[in-house]
């Protein structure tokens, strides 16, 4: 064999793949490459037991794994693919069920009467789309560990439904009970929740699914690509949902009673539950959201004007954050007891509904060179225990305003809880305005030290539905009597 260089190449992980000898002399080198045969190569050994695995990587994995994903991007992944391994089977269950509930296998059933069945069932899951996009539509983004694992809590209820849906058509209660409807009607009342849970499941699943994708697709230094992060978690889901299909349509035959179908549907959505909810609590997600934020503030504080010298990472956020926390409660990390509550982007009708006139201009003049403005709800002359807080923004606020007032509402709700005696709200939100303006800088600076991302399009704390355009000091004009204004100071 001529004298030549031998080249190693790599790929974009840094694993040998190929080592070929590239022959010296006049002609192109392109005609004479060859290959060294792997047990003469340096590298054999490794090329050996690698190349399995390396051509599973190529197929299931990110281009550059693992520094283009996350640290926590794998663990997730091996739960997703179980619990989807468990819906893939347990979605067999529940597709024979509703094809026997919109008659198949029923000779007195006509197939206009399972059209119009299922048309019904779409019309209700189409509505129901547009009805959840309004209600969830700006919080999938925030809180979106909630609202992943939300979606499979209404994917296993529209499961259990589509199974059982047969078995609904022997209730004959209407002799006992006339207010109760017959089998047959409760089995199109059953068809058409299991449609409008299903179609939830997707809207919410798609949208938790976007906010971990740009997740996962943002290492630690360095920036992942979102395009090929998403496209090998539909290979790796391609092939866990054709696995779950064959074991499925082996295992199905012989469930066939009542019994061994609930037993194995039960052991299914368990499953499936327990291997989501692992999943979306081992991802640590550097972003903010309500109550990322709160148990940052309320962990880092230790008195009014001190601070902790370290911040919390990500990674012990995550460990304290609740899967289904209320996004707008102020809980103390400390004690986890609750200490109020919070609504970002209030309307002002809503907002003169609930505070008093006077409350209303002393909070505007606080405010006055704030890009949010925080009111205390009354009801009936009296603060609500827990305080109730309302933030309304103002034209032209950032992220970090955002931040500040959720900030402040903590401080706010603090400060009126540990007093025993009634406090002037007016003072209440003046005293704790000059603290948090000052604490603020400090704490965005630690966060970022710790590791939290920071930037204004990372704090995702909702997205306000109304914003005060401006007020007009000349024009407004709000009448107080003497009782309601000695009532408030």
């Amino acid at each position: 064999m001529a004298e030549g260089y031998v080249v190693v190449e790599r790929d974009d992980t840094g694993r040998v793949f190929r080592v070929p000898v590239v022959p010296q002399g006049e002609r192109d080198a392109r005609d004479d490459i060859q290959a060294i045969p792997i047990s003469q190569s340096p590298w054999g050994l490794i090329a050996v037991w690698g190349s399995i695995g390396h051509v599973l990587s190529d197929l299931f994995l990110p281009a550059g794994y693992p520094a283009s994903v996350s640290p926590d991007y794998l663990e997730y992944q091996i739960y997703n693919a179980l619990q989807a391994f468990c819906n893939s089977v347990s979605g067999l269950l529940a597709s024979r069920g509703a094809l026997e509930g919109v008659g198949v296998g029923n000779a007195s059933a006509s197939a206009t009467h399972a059209l119009l069945l299922t048309v019904l069932k779409d019309a209700f899951s189409r509505f129901t789309t547009i009805i959840a996009a309004y209600c969830f539509g700006t919080s999938l983004y925030p809180e979106t560990k909630t609202f992943r694992f939300l979606a499979d809590v209404f994917n296993d209820a529209s499961t259990v439904l589509d199974t059982v849906v047969p078995y609904i058509g022997a209730i004959h209660l209407s002799e006992s009970w006339p207010i109760i409807p017959t089998g047959a009607t409760l089995q199109i009342i059953a068809l058409c929740l299991s449609g409008a849970l299903r179609s939830l499941c997707v809207l919410v699943a798609g949208g938790s699914k976007a906010a971990l994708t740009n997740h996962f697709a943002s290492p630690l230094t360095g920036k992942g690509d979102v395009g090929e992060v998403s496209a090998k978690d539909a290979s790796r889901e391609t092939v866990v949902g054709l696995s779950g299909m064959l074991l499925g349509t082996l295992l199905i035959p012989y469930v066939n009673t009542r019994t061994s179908t609930y037993a194995i549907l039960a052991i299914l959505v368990g499953g499936h539950l327990l291997f989501n909810y692992l999943a979306v609590h081992c991802v640590v997600l550097r972003t903010l959201n309500r109550q990322r934020a709160c148990i940052l503030w309320t962990d880092f504080r230790i008195s009014s004007g001190m601070f902790k010298d370290r911040m919390l990472s990500p990674a012990d956020v995550a460990s304290k954050e609740l899967v289904f926390g209320i996004p707008d409660c102020l809980r103390d990390a400390s004690t986890g007891r609750v200490i109020g509550r919070c609504t970002l982007g209030t309307s002002m009708q809503t907002v003169t509904s609930r505070c008093t006139a006077l409350h209303i201009v002393s909070a505007f003049q606080i405010f006055d060179e704030e890009r949010y403005v925080l009111f205390i709800a009354d009801r009936k002359g009296r603060i609500p225990h827990p305080p109730k807080i309302l933030v309304s923004f103002k034209s032209g606020y950032r992220s970090t305003d955002q931040l500040q007032a959720w900030v402040h509402s903590i401080e706010v709700a603090r400060y009126l809880t540990d007093r025993t005696d009634p406090t002037p709200t007016a003072d209440a939100l003046r005293s704790t305005l000059l603290a948090t303006q000052k604490a603020i800088p400090h704490f965005v600076q630690s966060m970022i030290d710790a590791g939290w991302e920071t930037a204004d399009d990372s704090m995702m704390l909702g997205s306000p539905n109304h914003l005060i355009l401006g007020v007009d000091k000349n024009l407004h004009s709000v009448e107080i009597d003497e009782k309601e204004a000695k009532k408030d100071q």
